[in-house]
């Protein structure tokens, strides 16, 4: 069950543009996709700027049905309902999603960086979550910001966006959605898989963008990347519906000059030493996930794409119109391509070596005391 302590207002734009959207009734105007954007930034939680509305009573366990149309098919999506559980992860004023390992009028929790505390005034949390549906997680933040453009865009920057923009659009369909971040901090990756794990995930999104290298190939439609679980046929079905849904919505723009890797597609990524999936955000979950690399920030010609609101909220809505076709249909997907190497280092990114814990926005105090009877933290790397 989610309980928005203080949802924050979702814009007449931006539900206007969904509906657009989910309605087939074409690819929106670049002018309501901008404003649609600039609605859905200002959304972020615990940003003063943001007017908020009256609190709302809990999502109901019944199921929601939607009907959706595109240009080619009509079908109805039932978003499953949500069982009543704990709360088990909190959302801060400050934007820090805090998964909660012990559920108590006063919750223990684990920080970004894996330090436990227990939080003193959990209503004073901007949400309290028992379960969602899915969890999107916008790689990298914070001193791990991934890819950076020559001038300074950065991938951190670029996959929050699109996550942020794929939250509107999914909790107006019905689906009770986080986003493993709401600023740009730190989260390791041991602290994104938890969180999937404790609200009890159907399906967690890695959001990407790949790197500035710039001696890729080049065909005529995009070369995007989703990466699936080599041993769950359903997150490799949910890469195939992403691959489909990003070729038609990326595809639909006017650009002829798209990189595109060796294993561009619905792929596996291995671990050359062991054979087991290389991505953490992939290896690790034990509910389907995938990785998905939306775009190449070294090719200039999508690089001016990226920085415009128009296709980030193409992108958005390619993750939006899979999630919806995973849920309610048994499309199979497509794409699908066997990885021609595997890697053996990531750089060493994602770790918890050198973490240091973000303003948490919310009154804590350190577990183990007398009163309270709590273990000793959590082992770090």
């Amino acid at each position: 069950m989610r309980s928005r302590i203080v949802p924050a207002v979702l814009s007449a734009t931006v539900l206007a543009l969904v509906f657009l959207v989910a309605c087939g009734s074409g690819e929106p105007d670049e002018r309501a996709a901008d404003q649609a954007s600039q609605d859905v930034s200002a959304r972020a939680v615990g940003d003063p700027e943001v007017e908020l509305a009256p609190a709302t009573s809990p999502a109901s366990t019944e199921p929601t049905t939607t009907t959706t149309t595109s240009s080619t098919t009509t079908s109805t999506t039932i978003v499953p309902p949500l069982s009543a559980r704990p709360v088990y992860a909190l959302v801060t004023a400050s934007g820090v999603v805090l998964p909660v390992r012990r559920a108590a009028d006063r919750p223990l929790v684990a920080t970004p960086c894996q330090n436990e505390l227990v939080v003193d005034e959990p209503d004073g949390a901007v949400e309290q979550l028992g379960s969602v549906h899915v969890v999107l997680d916008p790689g990298h933040g914070g001193l791990e910001p991934g890819a950076v453009t020559s001038d300074g865009l950065s991938e951190a920057e670029l996959n929050y966006a699109v996550a942020k923009i794929a939250e509107v659009q999914l909790e107006h369909l019905g689906f009770e959605v986080i986003l493993t971040r709401y600023g740009d901090h730190r989260v390791p990756l041991r602290t994104r898989v938890e969180l999937a794990e404790a609200l009890d995930a159907a399906l967690l999104v890695s959001i990407h963008h790949q790197g500035t290298e710039t001696n890729i190939p080049v065909q005529d439609t995009p070369g995007t990347e989703i990466y699936y679980q080599t041993d769950s046929p359903e997150s490799k079905r949910f890469a195939g519906l992403l691959h489909e849904e990003a070729i038609e919505h990326l595809g639909a723009f006017d650009n002829d000059v798209w990189f595109a890797g060796v294993d561009a597609g619905a792929t596996r990524r291995p671990n050359a030493a062991t054979g087991e999936d290389f991505y953490g955000m992939v290896r690790t979950p034990t509910m389907p996930a995938v990785l998905a690399e939306m775009a190449f920030m070294g090719n200039p010609a999508e690089v001016e794409l990226l920085r415009t609101r128009r296709f980030r909220v193409a992108e958005a809505q390619s993750i939006t119109d899979a999630v919806v076709r995973w849920f309610s249909t048994d499309d199979p997907g497509s794409g699908f391509t066997e990885p021609s190497f595997g890697l053996r280092s990531s750089g060493g990114g994602g770790g918890l070596t050198g973490c240091v814990d973000p303003d948490l926005g919310i009154d804590t105090s350190l577990p183990g005391s007398p009163l309270l009877g709590v273990g000793a933290p959590s082992e770090t790397d």
